[in-house]
């Protein structure tokens, strides 16, 4: 007897049972915790971003637009991002703002800023919205794409805000088109496509492609293709462009289609005589826009 309760702790029990017992009663007490609201973990970087998207500047309530994205669910991608641009062109109150201007979407960091748009972001949110099952995934498709490749972590903040300077983030408009992630690259099937001769800082003479504007076959383009306008190198302005920024594209739209006509739905900084005055989302004939607008050469069509 005495032997046995030499091995034995209070009342009899071992010392292996006694520390099995005190872990159990620790792990329910831990879930107690969670259970109660004592112990909580912190969002992740997608929810706060997202968190933040819900309470930003939005063209429509949330409510409102999950309603939409529900009902459009089975329409083909093209018409759904159509649809957008068509509720941007529809709205009171949005305005031409570039986005690293003091309050624009860059500069803010923001994902989503509805009412200050530039060309990059009205296209950012048609396409990312005609996506989306809801407005949350809208910002998870906006991670995915905006920083093509970046952990959510390391682009948001913990305020839900989001680094335009991360190396991830696509600056330039023909890395863009070449991501695949505003749809697939078309242009050869809407025209008899020319290789550039002349190149930029960036990109050398030979390495893309486009449509010179007159070669342009306005019937082979669909709703709610995007529109990249080519920098003319005979233009001084574009030349410069090209020459010191190493850009190729100079500006971006998307295609809205009335009565078998394509129209350009974009934002635009200034006017354009006898169609709109500018500082807004405006729309216009893409044949008068490419006519009218003399510092490009033609076009680059990406297609979902």
């Amino acid at each position: 007897m005495s032997r046995i309760r030499a091995q034995a702790g209070p009342r009899g029990i071992s010392p292996r049972r006694a520390w099995s017992r005190a872990v159990l009663l620790a792990l329910l007490a831990v879930a107690g915790m969670a259970g109660s609201g004592c112990a909580s973990t912190a969002p992740t970087a997608l929810a706060r971003a997202q968190s933040r998207a819900e309470s930003a500047d939005r063209l429509l309530p949330v409510a409102r637009e999950d309603s939409l994205l529900a009902a459009e669910q089975s329409l083909p991608t093209g018409a759904r991002v159509g649809l957008w641009a068509r509720r941007f062109l529809a709205a009171d109150g949005v305005r031409y703002l570039f986005g690293p201007s003091p309050d624009g979407y860059v500069a803010e960091r923001e994902l989503v800023r509805d009412h200050r748009q530039d060309c990059i972001s009205l296209l950012y949110r048609c396409t990312e919205l005609a996506r989306a099952r809801d407005h949350d995934d809208a910002v998870a498709i906006a991670l995915r794409t905006r920083f093509a490749g970046a952990e959510p972590d390391s682009v948001v903040d913990a305020q839900g805000r989001v680094d335009y300077e991360h190396p991830s983030h696509l600056d330039y408009s023909l890395d863009m088109i070449r991501s695949g992630h505003w749809g697939a690259d078309v242009t050869a099937a809407v025209g008899a496509a020319a290789v550039d001769t002349v190149g930029t800082s960036r990109y050398p003479a030979g390495s893309f492609a486009y449509v010179p504007k007159t070669k342009l076959d306005e019937a082979a383009l669909r709703e709610g293709d995007v529109v990249w306008f080519v920098l003319d190198p005979d233009v001084a302005s574009a030349r410069k462009l090209r020459d010191q920024y190493g850009l190729v594209i100079g500006h971006v739209g998307l295609v809205i289609v009335e009565d078998g006509q394509a129209w350009l739905a974009h934002a635009a900084v200034s006017g354009l005589s006898g169609w709109y005055e500018g500082g807004t989302v405006v729309k216009v004939p893409l044949r008068e826009y490419l006519a009218r607008v003399e510092r490009f050469a033609g076009v680059m069509v990406t297609r979902f």
